[in-house]
């Protein structure tokens, strides 16, 4: 009795179409990924900019009601953000690693571990949060009181700009959102849009509704100074 042979091999069409296929799925559940990934990583940053935010409220509680507007290494006025943060570091923030934000252009010097209360405390390239100076806790509730860190570059419009190139300062969210804490402590994921990109009024600044949150004037952000944060 003979026993039939079954060739069980792909044809070159079928291995083609399964390569096709599998192409086909991935290219579908990358973006998927990426987006799931990036919302992730927001999450956690506006987690850590409201906890920022909370500190800088008990200090103000403690302060007459006054946000850091001084380095207190020195005395002098915040020339930085990371010098107006140390004000809350570790008396109302225990952590350093809250300020740090991977893919940040700002977020470039060495990871900061567990806090360790030394010289080089948010040292330069430890921080990825700019700050407003110059705010109260009865200040006008929409003001921000801090965000990502803002382009750095030549030839800008205002200080609250952001940037479209990942990985620059600026672009850790390609310049489409931001995340920003008010002086009443509300947290949110902003979109950033115009060109160049920024978190529009809406409204809220009442001077000049087209202009970013973070543009300062006589009425609006009255007498404050925007810090980005401090890089090597």
């Amino acid at each position: 009795m003979k026993i039939k042979k079954f060739n069980i091999a792909f044809t070159l069409i079928e291995l083609l179409v399964v390569i096709s296929i599998i192409a086909i799925l991935a290219g579908i559940a990358l973006p998927v990924f990426t987006s799931v990934q990036t919302k992730g990583n927001q999450a956690k940053d506006l987690s850590n900019a409201r906890q920022i935010g909370l500190g800088l409220r008990l200090y103000a509680s403690d302060n007459s009601g006054n946000f850091p507007t001084t380095d207190p290494t020195t005395g002098n006025s915040a020339n930085d953000a990371n010098a107006a943060y140390l004000n809350i570091v570790p008396t109302y923030i225990p952590s350093q690693k809250i300020f740090w934000l991977a893919g940040s252009g700002w977020s470039t010097g060495t990871h900061p571990t567990e806090l360790s209360v030394t010289t080089g405390t948010l040292a330069a390239g430890q921080n990825n949060f700019a700050y407003v100076s110059g705010l109260t806790d009865t200040s006008n509730t929409n003001f921000p009181l801090l965000a990502d860190g803002f382009d750095a570059g030549t030839g800008k419009l205002g200080p609250g700009l952001y940037n479209t190139i990942k990985g620059t300062k600026g672009g850790v969210w390609n310049g489409t959102k931001a995340i920003v804490i008010r002086v009443d402590d509300s947290a949110t994921i902003e979109t950033v849009s115009g060109t160049p990109p920024k978190v529009m009024a809406n409204g809220a600044n009442t001077d000049d509704s087209t202009q970013d949150i973070f543009k300062v004037g006589a009425g609006w952000l009255p007498g404050c100074s925007i810090l980005n944060p401090n890089t090597p």
